[in-house]
């Protein structure tokens, strides 16, 4: 498939799903002169942070999560709930917020038979990135999550960044469907499931979630962080 760029769809997506006022609440003045970069290397399975003259290594296996009601690649069937790890950084799919310096990735965790199981986790830095703390992006389903280390999963990542304070994701599907959630700001920096809106129409009829379950982040577990 091919991906569609984040930006020209903004305006369609921003007058459908986000208030307008938002935009003026952004406060550029707080951005910092010196600000962190990031590099997926190691054919994607490592992100390099570069902060000034330090670097801070993640690997893409570090990252895991449980998923419902997704693919299990092994049994080839639907599992009710896995864990799995991340394999592979995702291409464009890496986003800074430059209000608060957190930095939200898309990830793939497994993939077969035409159809890959991905999510997004936001990486909390502490200072000078020396460390940093691993929240999950929670997208709901039928059935309400178990705890806050667990989500319904995204299908194809093929884009990510933040517009103002709201996280948008994009992801798709073989048939060429594609579809964008939004997160807004909640009490942990991994946001609340918001909406979707579908962006462009394939065959498939999945990528936007339920809404029966919850969407909310919870707290990050103790000892749940990157060193």
């Amino acid at each position: 498939m091919n991906p569609i760029k984040l930006v020209p769809i903004l305006a369609t997506f921003t007058s459908l799903l986000i208030p307008t006022t938002a935009i003026g609440q952004v406060n550029f003045k707080r951005v910092p002169r010196r600000f962190p970069t990031a590099q997926i290397v190691e054919n994607g399975t490592k992100l390099r942070i570069n902060y000034g003259r330090k670097t801070q290594t993640i690997k893409a296996s570090s990252l895991s999560i449980a998923v419902l009601d997704a693919l299990n690649c092994e049994q080839v069937k639907i599992s009710p709930q896995q864990r799995l790890s991340g394999k592979l950084f995702v291409k464009g799919a890496i986003s800074f917020n430059r209000e608060t310096g957190n930095l939200a990735v898309g990830v793939l965790l497994q993939e077969c038979l035409e159809t890959q199981v991905s999510a997004v986790f936001v990486l909390q830095p502490q200072k000078t990135w020396a460390g940093y703390a691993i929240y999950r992006v929670q997208v709901p389903g039928k059935r309400p999550l178990p705890h806050e280390f667990s989500s319904y999963p995204f299908s194809s990542i093929t884009n990510l960044g933040y517009f103002g304070d709201k996280l948008l994701v994009e992801h798709g599907d073989a048939s060429g469907t594609q579809a964008m959630l939004v997160f807004n700001p909640s009490n942990t920096p991994s946001g609340k499931y918001t909406g979707c809106i579908v962006t462009n129409q394939g065959e498939g009829n999945r990528l936007c979630p339920s809404t029966g379950g919850n969407g909310d982040a919870g707290t990050r577990r103790r000892g749940d962080a990157g060193t």
